[in-house]
């Protein structure tokens, strides 16, 4: 049997597909490699709270142009970056890159950070950067009965209000057992959570399922 010529169709055809593969393999390491350094949080940091050096990490990501151009390259200086009043418009999850529309000055804030006190155990779901529900629970001794004597019931002041940190042990509060969450509160509902605070009401957070970093509950 002879061996086959180089002019035979099918050695054509097996150099071209091996030519092919040595090509796309190529490609495919050098799109591996092509990669795209920016900052990104070592920590979770609430909404509001004020951003450090010491809370981002450099992070080598794939990006295309277009979504690169939404995080903070790192080779911007940190100290550029925050200049020393940033604070975080949003909460930011450790981990998570650091996006340009999250860092900014504490006037841009439409919200404010609330002290809620928290009875007992903190309810799972309930970290930094988790989204909760407000309810005022009136007490059952200082309601005020309504026309027909029945006691209020809960009510839900703020819906998925952002949690920026919780702080357990009772915090300033430390004659008390529990924890305290500072919970960003909308400025239009501030007057009905403050006024549920100074009260004898008790103030329950029920978290939004799926809110909470990573996606826990």
């Amino acid at each position: 049997m002879s061996a086959p010529s180089w002019r035979d169709p099918r050695l054509l055809v097996g150099l071209l597909l091996v030519t092919g593969s040595v090509v796309a393999g190529s490609v495919v390491v050098g799109q591996a490699r092509d990669t795209t350094t920016v900052w990104g949080l070592g920590r979770a940091v609430g909404a509001g709270q004020r951003l450090t050096a010491a809370d981002l990490t450099v992070v080598e990501v794939r990006l295309d142009p277009t979504t690169a151009e939404r995080y903070v390259p790192a080779e911007v200086p940190a100290d550029a970056v925050l200049d020393g009043r940033a604070v975080a418009l949003r909460g930011l999850g450790a981990g998570e890159l650091l996006p340009r529309s999250s860092v900014g000055r504490a006037e841009e804030l439409t919200a404010r950070p609330v002290s809620v006190p928290v009875e007992g155990a903190v309810p799972p779901g309930v970290v930094v950067g988790s989204l909760v529900d407000v309810w005022v629970v009136p007490a059952a001794a200082g309601a005020t009965a309504a026309t027909d004597g029945a006691v209020p019931g809960p009510e839900r002041l703020v819906a998925a209000a952002e949690v920026a940190s919780v702080v357990t042990g009772g915090g300033a509060l430390a004659t008390r057992a529990g924890a305290d969450a500072q919970v960003v509160v909308p400025q239009d509902a501030l007057p009905a959570v403050l006024e549920a605070v100074a009260s004898d009401d008790d103030l329950v957070l029920v978290p939004v399922p799926g809110s909470a970093p990573g996606g826990g509950q």
